[in-house]
């Protein structure tokens, strides 16, 4: 318990580290005067649109320029995500179907904002506006493709109660596919079943900008990095009994063996341009022999020996989250469920004066095995130069005997090194 206690206080603790931490990508801006400037953006996985940037001209300065609406009317991260200033109207109505008004809202503010450029095309520019209300989708129209709100309504009818939804932009988007020729059988049926949201509203923009399929999936569909790793680890694993058990009370000891580990598995980054978050299942080989020699202090009063060896296979999906997430030297922390089969073998438990007979405790099969078994990982370390991961695992006390005289239970943890394939 005192391990899992100091590794648990460390996940808890690494997330305040984590707060001041900074994602520098090249990138550039464009002042309001028209002026670009090159240099870095602290890019972070926004969940909402940003209000402000940090900027620095060299990687190194110090100090950081911070840049909002008032001051830059454009920015591009590392050319994954591009934000342009927009001012006019921002609707306000809900569109939550937990918290619905009652009657059409047409209610908005007139704000300035930074929109999120999802695509601009050769005859229309798709944006996204997300803050703490809902999101909210843009059209623009070339040449000067000036933003305009894709109007989506959801509300209960004051006369049946009932919701009622109004999907304004499909006509808005359909007008516009009329305008660029672009309707067809499969465009007109995208239009039937669109939802108000990204993934049904990029592609139908696709097409009214005539973007091939082979475009498309580079340039926007959604990709995740997945790399493969291979692994190996000191592994200590401690066997014990509960002090009111009957080997216990006998004089029974625990026992911890100190055993290579191996392991191999896959990783997946969800979204490679921030990389906190990483998916794992690593399939791991361990060992552990028990050995315990010790007079009994019970009857017969002899000295006695118990004995295994223990292979261990585990299944053990995974999620990790970097900390601290620079671009060659990430700190993490991650948790995930261990599902481990186990082969026992020379199992004995003897006399160590072959004269004497201690056969009064389960002759055939003193330990009882449990071969299948469920429990927990918490897991620490470093990632270095995308390759190398320096890790530390706690795996937690599970049952490897099913009760009875010896009443085992083993816990696992490990040092070891990772080594990644792949992008």
């Amino acid at each position: 318990m005192k391990h899992l206690y100091k590794l648990s206080l460390a996940l808890f603790l690494l997330p305040l580290f984590s707060l001041a931490q900074s994602n520098y990508k090249p990138g550039y801006v464009v002042t309001l005067k028209g002026d670009t400037l090159h240099g870095f953006i602290d890019y972070q996985s926004w969940d909402s649109n940003p209000t402000s940037i940090s900027f620095k001209s060299a990687v190194t300065d110090r100090k950081p320029q911070k840049f909002t609406v008032s001051n830059i009317s454009y920015f591009n991260a590392d050319g994954q995500e591009i934000y342009q200033k927009y001012t006019g109207p921002i609707s306000t109505d809900i569109t939550d179907y937990m918290h619905l008004g009652t009657g059409r809202d047409t209610s908005f503010r007139i704000d300035s904002v930074f929109l999120k450029v999802l695509q601009k095309g050769k005859n229309v520019a798709l944006y996204s506006y997300t803050d703490n209300l809902k999101t909210r989708f843009y059209i623009g129209d070339a040449p000067y493709y000036t933003p305009i709100e894709l109007v989506y309504k959801l509300y209960l009818d004051t006369q049946t109660g009932r919701s009622v939804t109004g999907n304004t932009y499909q006509k808005q988007l359909f007008a516009l596919a009329t305008k660029y020729n672009a309707l067809d059988d499969n465009l007109t049926n995208a239009f039937a079943s669109a939802d108000y949201r990204n993934p049904d509203l990029l592609p139908i923009v696709s097409k009214i900008n005539k973007v091939s399929k082979t475009e498309y999936a580079k340039k926007y569909a959604d990709h995740s990095a997945i790399n493969f790793f291979v692994g190996a680890a000191l592994n200590a694993s401690s066997t014990t009994s509960p002090s009111m058990s009957s080997y216990t009370e006998a004089g029974g000891k625990s026992c911890t063996s100190l055993l290579p580990a191996l392991s191999l598995g896959i990783n997946i980054v969800p979204n490679p341009n921030t990389g906190k978050l990483q998916i794992r299942a690593e399939l791991s080989l361990t060992e552990n022999q028990f050995s315990s020699s010790y007079v009994l202090k019970v009857s017969p009063y002899v000295g006695v020996k118990s004995s295994f060896n223990q292979f261990g296979i585990a299944f053990t999906p995974q999620l990790i989250y970097n900390f601290y997430n620079s671009e060659n030297f990430k700190v993490f922390g991650g948790a995930g469920v261990v599902i481990s089969y186990y082969k026992f073998s020379n199992a004995a438990f003897v006399s160590q004066n072959p004269n004497t007979s201690i056969t009064y405790i389960a002759d055939n099969d003193p330990y009882v095995f449990n071969n299948l078994n469920t429990g927990f990982l918490l897991k620490a370390g470093v990632q270095l130069n995308k390759r190398v991961e320096i890790f530390a695992n706690y795996y937690g006390s599970t049952a490897i005997t099913q009760g009875g005289y010896f009443s085992l239970s083993n816990s696992n943890k490990q040092i070891g090194i990772l080594y990644f394939f792949g992008k």
